[in-house]
């Protein structure tokens, strides 16, 4: 009975040696943030409009988001710091806006290393007031702390009860 006690402890060690062995798991360090990059404006009353991609990143003077919450969707490739992000009025030295993190989705490669993230904040209106705005993305890289920017420029509000 011992000896076959024996062979199976043999047995299964050797089954995790050569399974262990076989399955290398190497951590890589985080992506660096490359870019941020906004993909949609929503808020209660008027949808969602996709972000301007190009430069000067302006929305259509005819766009005005009615309702209590801006709601902004972001990407981030790389790995921000999340620490060291601030969604701010103007520019990157601008007031820091309070918002609330609704959402943030990794986004992953095809052998599902994460490469970046999707995040959707909501910042309320009283923060941001009824004239035209600009809005600065502002976060570091988690290892390097270099600072990445990211604007969308023309944002009219509206608050409706």
């Amino acid at each position: 009975m011992q000896n076959c006690i024996c062979r199976f402890y043999r047995t299964v060690l050797a089954a995790v040696l050569i399974l262990g062995s076989a399955a290398q798991v190497s951590a890589a360090s985080a992506p660096p943030l490359t870019r941020i990059a906004p993909i949609e404006l929503c808020s209660e009353q008027t949808g969602c409009i996709p972000a301007p991609e190009n430069y000067p990143n302006r929305l259509p003077e005819d766009i005005v988001f009615r309702g209590e919450n801006l709601y902004v969707k972001t990407r981030f490739v790389g790995y921000p710091a999340w620490s060291t992000l601030t969604y701010r009025s103007a520019t990157e030295t601008g007031h820091a806006l309070d918002y609330t993190e609704l959402a943030r989705t990794p986004l992953t490669d095809g052998t599902r290393t994460i490469i970046g993230y999707e995040q959707t904040v909501m910042i309320p209106f009283a923060q941001l007031g009824t004239s035209a705005f600009d809005l600065c993305i502002t976060a570091a890289d988690a290892n390097s702390s270099a600072q990445q920017y990211a604007y969308i420029r023309g944002i009219r509000t509206e608050k409706r009860g």
